[in-house]
């Protein structure tokens, strides 16, 4: 999604979350926007998930001293665009996509097989990649046990905007939606993604209550520390 950010002035390299386990997130230019994307230590390496786009070889060759890239998911049918480039140097990767992603995944990019998220990518409890119901175009949720505490990591449902877009249109929808700014639910997203907005908002709800994450970490925006920005999560996950 769209924010007011500017490619030139992002690190171009890999930041830390949790240096142990690891999780590691690097932002990118999409075009309109930026975007962060996660690296997160699974059995026997690395799954990078939004694969970055158009990185340097920089990139590639600093997240190799945390391990090799065993998986590559596209977290959702819109955050492919790194996939092609991933792949080629990392031609042993399995490809992932929640289920209602891979056509539309598979036919922009022109890569296969692309496997469904599924049981086969949980680490015992240490990193689960969830598919979330009551999507149309799917979407992914990656929860994770950090040395910080438990951190989600959200793609497109949840955006923390720390300025609203520039372009005059873009501000508008976000602004009419209430998606934005700060930690929002992504209204707008919801109009063409989501099946059912009202039962994702409560299966959201009831999965922060069974297992309440210390961080989120959005694809777009800032990482939000749950117990400092505590009534802005309440509200987030009371809808």
């Amino acid at each position: 999604m769209t924010q007011d950010c500017v490619a030139s002035i992002m690190p171009s390299t890999w930041i830390a979350f949790d240096a142990k386990l690891p999780v590691l997130t690097f932002a990118y230019s999409f075009g309109p926007g930026m975007s962060n994307a996660l690296a997160v230590g699974v059995d026997g390496g690395l799954a990078v998930v939004s694969p970055p786009w158009r990185v340097a070889d920089a990139a590639f060759d600093e997240l190799a001293r945390y391990g090799p890239v065993k998986a590559l998911v596209a977290s959702n049918a819109f955050h492919y665009l790194g996939l092609p480039e991933w792949k080629r140097r990392h031609p042993d990767a399995v490809l992932y996509a929640p289920a209602q992603s891979i056509a539309r995944v598979r036919r922009k990019t022109g890569l296969a097989p692309i496997l469904p998220i599924g049981e086969d990518m949980k680490i015992a409890n240490v990193v689960e990649f969830v598919d979330m119901p009551h999507y149309k175009t799917g979407e992914t949720l990656v929860k994770m046990s950090t040395s910080r505490g438990r951190a989600w990591y959200v793609t497109d449902v949840v955006l923390n905007f720390e300025r609203m877009p520039r372009h005059p249109v873009a501000r508008a929808l976000f602004a009419l939606s209430s998606s934005g700014p700060g930690l929002r639910f992504n209204n707008l997203a919801s109009l063409f993604m989501v099946q059912d907005k009202g039962a994702l908002k409560r299966w959201l709800a009831a999965e922060a209550a069974r297992d309440p994450p210390d961080f989120l970490i959005p694809a777009h925006g800032p990482v939000v520390d749950c117990v400092a920005q505590r009534g802005d999560v309440e509200k987030l996950f009371a809808g």
